[in-house]
């Protein structure tokens, strides 16, 4: 990292944290929204279980479920939370930050921040890894489908058939991806190569 990131990177540390500072109620509120929020997913989850009949009203063991019904009762959780939950909350903090930019902000304060924002940030992204594990997920649902299993109860299935849909999705995702990237590395090192020569 350069001199200038790293004065560019306090520079911008400095003043979200003097306007942090300043504001500090205005942080206090939202944290009380975010954590009502919480509150309010563990109270929609607890009624979820007590009320859906997909999992008896909380009575099913594991090996009741199959993996259709844990879909969808993942699914109308999902669909619960989000009702419930995530739309009341995201209007409520719209609502909050409406309140404080044309209410409280100063006009020159809106500048700065709009400043702040429009400033490209010397930090580096890192990416995240979960697009895979969600790709293996979904080939894992689309290999138990096609084995006929989809509505078969877990408990009626061994360890070792899991296993096996595992590593069988694990060779299509070598095949799919691997293979071709390991072929266009090989032909670009070729390519390289005899360019080099």
């Amino acid at each position: 990292m350069t001199s200038e990131e790293k004065t560019a990177e306090t520079s911008e540390d400095s003043f979200w944290g003097s306007l942090a500072s300043r504001y500090w109620y205005l942080l206090a509120i939202f944290g009380l929204i975010i954590v009502g929020a919480v509150i309010g997913f563990i109270l929609t989850f607890n009624w979820y279980i007590a009320t859906s009949a997909i999992g008896g009203f909380g009575s099913w063991t594991f090996d009741q479920f199959s993996l259709g019904t844990g879909l969808l009762w993942c699914l109308f959780l999902c669909l619960w939370v989000l009702l419930f939950i995530v739309l009341p909350t995201l209007g409520v903090i719209g609502l909050f930050i409406a309140i404080i930019w044309f209410g409280v902000f100063s006009p020159e304060l809106k500048a700065e921040i709009k400043a702040q924002l429009k400033r490209p940030s010397p930090r580096k992204r890192e990416s995240g890894s979960g697009g895979f594990s969600f790709l293996l997920f979904i080939g894992v649902c689309i290999k138990v489908f096609i084995d006929g299993n989809w509505w078969t109860p877990f408990g009626s299935l061994t360890y070792g058939y899991f296993a096996y849909v595992w590593i069988t999705v694990v060779m299509w995702a070598f095949i799919l991806f691997a293979i071709p990237v390991g072929v266009l590395v090989l032909g670009w090192l070729i390519y390289k190569n005899r360019k080099s020569d």
